[in-house]
């Protein structure tokens, strides 16, 4: 077999264990090394969920004011996943990084060390297409009207870097009623 051959076939095999390596895992201090895409995920469905579930202060349609990209953060519950991630972040339709698609899991949150803080882990970097990997920690908090996620005390943005951590994300959907209450009264079924 010819040498380039040889390396094509060792290059797929690796790349195959890999993903199979993927499923397979426990995700106990850090997610997933590269992101993956939830199938059918649409902005109704989400919004579907924010309208019909007892939601939390960090769930929600957000957009990310670095620029202008739509995400929806909700809980989730996955078995290969430790009970510090509590949250994902999926990215909606926008026309910023089109060759994204809807749906791509672009980051996760897990419990921080106070009230309304958390650690926001976000893909950076992209493979080819939509293939996200080598997600990195930030530290962020709840802005005290519950309408903005702030980061804090994070490093620049580096040039291959897809987010930058010193922006921030605001809540566009639902909006907060006020302080004193949650986002919306809880339905019940």
């Amino acid at each position: 077999m010819k040498p380039t051959a040889w390396l094509l076939v060792c290059a797929g095999f690796l790349f195959c264990s890999s993903s199979i390596t993927d499923d397979e895992c426990r995700y106990d201090s850090k997610p997933p090394y590269r992101s993956f895409i939830l199938e059918n995920y649409s902005e109704e469905s989400a919004k579907h969920y924010f309208d019909t579930a007892p939601i939390d202060n960090w769930e929600g349609i957000w957009l990310m004011t670095e620029n202008g990209e739509r995400v929806s953060i909700e809980r989730f519950k996955d078995a290969r996943f430790s009970e510090i991630f509590t949250h994902r972040i999926v990215k909606l339709e926008s026309g910023v990084r089109s060759e994204i698609p809807m749906g791509t899991v672009i980051g996760y949150l897990s419990r921080g060390v106070a009230a309304n803080t958390c650690f926001v882990w976000l893909y950076k970097k992209r493979l080819t297409g939509a293939i996200l990997y080598k997600p990195e920690r930030f530290s962020a908090r709840l802005t005290p009207d519950l309408t903005g996620i702030l980061f804090s005390g994070n490093k620049a943005k580096n040039l291959e870097d897809l987010f930058d951590p010193r922006s921030g994300f605001v809540k566009l959907y639902p909006k907060q009623v006020s302080e004193d209450t949650e986002n919306r009264e809880i339905r019940y079924l």
